[in-house]
């Protein structure tokens, strides 16, 4: 059996038993959804293989049923009508007609206006379900791929759906929003409640809300606004209009209205441009603009010895009248006929450079480095505060030397190493140039001071000397001489023995003059070898040096050492058949004074047979 619809008809008499006062059946039956128990006298729901449903196809929202009951006693009939009402079950969710929804709203659009009404009537969501189970509230989801989009909208009115607009809009800052909308039934209980979501798509239009702007634009940080412009133009004195009309302005003004995309196009409104004020004040005699080109036109010569430039402000704005114009600023330089010479304020420039100087670096005005040489060159046909543009050559040495080229005020670089030890002064001329005239000559000179880059050299690696035992202190034993090619102190050359002197020698700091050392007895057979250093005068952090070595032999007084032979005595023999002349023995004596020996036969040979050579 099936659900019980009615547990009992309470029908006097019964319908079963051996002897039955009542016979039941059902009468009507449509579908056949009921089943009675005629024992019982219940109603039961007949739904096998099917489902009772109250919402449309079906929509059964009741059942009637006649229960026919016969008195077996009497064969009277009497019919009880059944009436069961089928409840609705929230077992549908609402169910939006579109996919999507759409509408498109001005930026200017007040914040409160209802912005969009597709959800009313057919249009929005539809529950099939009956009462609360079936009527539709809406309400604004976040959406976390739009995340503005729930507060700039609302539905205030849950019930009509309407979207009212929460905040104000701005097309430069946002051109479309995704709104997700919820429709839910309202069934008394809250977590049987049925849902179901739409996407409403706002389309912001452009709005006139903005002023015009100047182009180019450069954007200030991370603003809307526009860094302030100057327009350039120039032209030259007594210049005839016709000649230079429309006068080339750079970059060329414009402006544009920032609402770039009102619709339709002919809402748009025109740009007007005009000179609104400017220095000097008698302005509009030389300069106009025409009103929807921005077109500059100089209206007559103008006389540089009264204006040299003119500073205007130009204003841009709407034809409809826009409270917000926009502003920029023009400047209009007015160039003398070129018809002076430049020329350098001084005659002579004298420079200095030091000789170890990195290329790149600046040639001084003193000695002492501390300060750069200006070279300034000037033009009468410019203002002298402002830069002329000259063009300045060397006429000599541009491979070591180069001029800046921009600015009032010029410096000359190193552009190679130079070196005082080939060349000390560098002499040359230089001129200037507008492009059509160029000035005198004049007379550039840069001396090199010396940096300490050499050091002492001595003439030999060593020196070999020899004194004797009757020397006297104070006698000199040897002058050495070093030499550095640097210059003054960088080249002043310093002695000093280091070491092997055993204090018996001292030498002299400036003339390098080496001297038996007061009190001191040589004696024969002693030999020294003394380090000597030969340092420049340059600052102790900056000095150079070099060393050398002498070797010094005591000898005794001058020929007191006659000469030796390496043997006493020697011995040979000798054929009778050699010839006359041959050499028998090449004898070799030594002096240690290094006196000249000249040899004899003493005797043993009175005969005269043998010979021997004097030297």
């Amino acid at each position: 059996m099936g659900t019980i619809l009615v547990d009992s008809m309470l029908i006097k008499g019964t319908a079963g038993g051996t002897d039955p006062t009542i016979e039941l059946s059902l009468k009507d039956n449509i579908d056949y959804w009921v089943i009675l128990d005629p024992i019982s006298q219940r109603l039961y729901l007949n739904s096998t293989g099917r489902l009772l449903d109250r919402d449309p196809p079906m929509s059964i929202q009741s059942i009637v049923v006649q229960v026919q009951c016969i008195n077996k006693k009497v064969g009277t009939v009497i019919y009880h009508e059944v009436r069961i009402v089928v409840r609705d079950r929230n077992d549908n969710s609402p169910h939006f007609q579109k996919q999507r929804y759409y509408v498109a709203v001005n930026e200017l659009t007040p914040v409160g206006t209802t912005i969009f009404t597709g959800f009313s009537g057919n249009n929005g969501a539809m529950d099939i379900d009956d009462g609360p189970n079936g009527q539709i509230e809406y309400v604004i989801q976040y959406n976390p791929n739009d995340p503005t989009s729930n507060r700039t909208f609302d539905i205030p009115l849950t019930l009509s759906g309407a979207v009212v607009l929460r905040e104000r809009l701005n097309y430069e800052e946002k051109t479309r929003y995704f709104v997700i909308v919820q429709a839910n039934d309202r069934a008394q209980n809250l977590n049987e409640r049925r849902t179901s979501t739409t996407t409403l798509t706002v389309d912001v239009l452009d709005g006139d809300d903005l002023g015009p702007m100047f182009l180019p634009c450069v954007l200030v940080n991370n603003t809307r606004d526009c860094r302030p412009l100057t327009y350039q133009a120039s032209l030259p004195e007594f210049t005839d209009p016709t000649r230079v009309n429309p006068i080339n302005v750079t970059p060329p003004i414009e402006a544009i209205d920032q609402d770039k995309n009102i619709q339709p196009p002919s809402d748009r409104p025109r740009i007007l441009y005009s000179i609104l004020l400017g220095t000097p004040e008698d302005y509009p005699q030389y300069f106009c603009m025409n009103l929807t080109t921005a077109v500059l036109s100089l209206l007559k010569p103008i006389n540089r010895d009264l204006h040299q430039k003119f500073d205007l402000v130009i204003k841009a704005e709407q034809d409809n009248g826009h409270p917000l114009p926009a502003f920029a600023n023009l400047h209009i330089e007015v160039l003398d006929e070129n018809n002076q010479k430049p020329y350098f304020t001084e005659s002579l420039y004298e420079g200095f450079i030091l000789e170890s100087s990195p290329v790149g670096t600046t040639i001084s005005d003193n000695q002492n480095l501390t300060s750069p040489l200006q070279i300034i060159a000037l033009d009468n046909d410019v203002e002298e505060t402002k830069d002329p543009q000259l063009h300045l050559f060397l006429n000599d040495y541009n491979t070591f030397f180069t001029v800046t080229q921009t600015g009032i005020t010029r410096y000359l670089t190193l552009l190679q190493p130079v070196d005082r030890e080939l060349q000390q002064l560098y002499t040359f001329s230089m001129t200037a140039s507008d492009g059509v005239q160029e000035s005198m000559a004049v007379m550039v000179s840069i001396l090199v001071i010396d940096a300490n880059d050499n050091s002492p050299a001595f003439s030999n690696i060593s020196y070999n000397v020899k004194i004797y035992t009757d020397m006297r202190p104070g006698e000199s034993v040897i002058k050495l001489s070093a030499i550095d090619a640097d210059q003054g102190p960088n080249g002043q050359i310093i002695y000093e023995i280091l070491a092997g002197d055993q204090g018996d020698f001292i030498i002299n700091d400036r003339t390098g003059l080496i001297t038996i050392a007061p009190g001191v007895v040589l004696s024969v057979g002693r030999s020294y070898a003394l380090t000597v250093k030969a340092s420049d005068n340059a600052p102790p952090a900056q000095r150079r040096s070099s060393i050398t070595t002498v070797y010094i032999e005591v000898l005794p007084p001058n020929n007191q050492s006659p000469p030796r032979f390496p043997q006493l005595m020697y011995s040979l023999e000798i054929s009778e058949a050699m010839r006359i002349g041959a050499i028998l023995l090449n004898l070799q004596a030594t002096d240690r004074e290094g006196d000249p020996i000249r040899y004899l036969i003493q005797n043993g040979d009175p005969q005269h047979v043998f010979n021997l050579s004097e030297t």
